[in-house]
């Protein structure tokens, strides 16, 4: 249909045809250039920020003078005191590994451990592990409790052995409790 117009209207709606396209490509390029921004701008606010507040932390600890008396015990203290207060409070003193090598190390050849759960308690800082297994004998159970208290491992042990009747095959269950230090 364009071939039956004259060479001047063909000129004009090949130049209108382009200008529309131009100017739609321009609207899609500030529209998604606007929603980019608008997406952008609280991240970057809120970054700028986190940057300005440890940036005047760390100019306030550097201006404060931590070992003002010279006796190193006072200085390792409070050192401590800013690492607790700068670290990151899921971190734990003590590794999932280490706890089941220990309860695993304490435990004798009659003792079959079935499942040991731990689960942290955030308010009191330290972990609960929960110990599930089966004894061949009440000796060995009670010999395995008496390992785990001696240790002096965990804070407190929860093991309540002279609740068992049956003198082999006892399943059992105990808590442990580690405290963070």
């Amino acid at each position: 249909m364009l071939n039956f117009l004259p060479q001047k209207n063909k000129n004009k709606i090949i130049f209108e045809y382009l200008l529309r396209v131009t100017v739609f490509l321009l609207l899609f390029v500030f529209l998604s250039s606007f929603v980019l921004i608008s997406l952008f701008v609280p991240s970057f606010f809120f970054a700028k920020y986190k940057n300005d507040t440890v940036n005047s932390q760390l100019e306030l600890t550097k201006q404060k003078n931590i070992n003002k008396d010279g006796d190193p015990t006072i200085f390792i203290k409070n050192v401590n005191r800013l690492v607790v207060a700068l670290s990151n409070n899921n971190v734990s003193n003590m590794a999932y590994s280490d706890i089941i090598n220990k309860v695993v190390s304490l435990k004798d050849k009659d003792i079959k451990i079935s499942s040991i759960n731990i689960s942290e308690e955030a308010n009191t800082n330290s972990k609960k592990i929960l110990i599930n297994g089966i004894a061949k004998t009440r000796d060995s159970l009670t010999l395995f409790d008496k390992e785990i208290r001696v240790d002096g491992f965990f804070e407190s042990v929860i093991f309540p052995v002279s609740n068992f009747i049956k003198s082999t095959n006892s399943e059992f269950s105990a808590t442990l409790i580690y405290k963070n230090k």
